[in-house]
């Protein structure tokens, strides 16, 4: 297939639409990080962090 004068063939296209699969599927993701840290935590996510804490601590010798 020529595109532009040049000999592209399907393994190109593929390799391609793939790299531009991952990027825009990175960015969304990091849009959706970005757009759920705008809200805070609630207490009971806190609450719940801090029990985690604290149960993983190992208890003093």
């Amino acid at each position: 297939m020529r595109i532009f004068g040049k000999n592209i063939y399907p393994r190109q296209i593929v390799v391609l639409a793939s790299g531009i699969l991952v990027l825009v599927t990175t960015s969304y993701d990091v849009h959706r990080s970005i757009q759920n840290n705008h809200t805070p935590p609630s207490r009971e996510q806190l609450q719940a962090l801090e029990d985690y804490i604290n149960s993983s601590r190992r208890p003093p010798p």
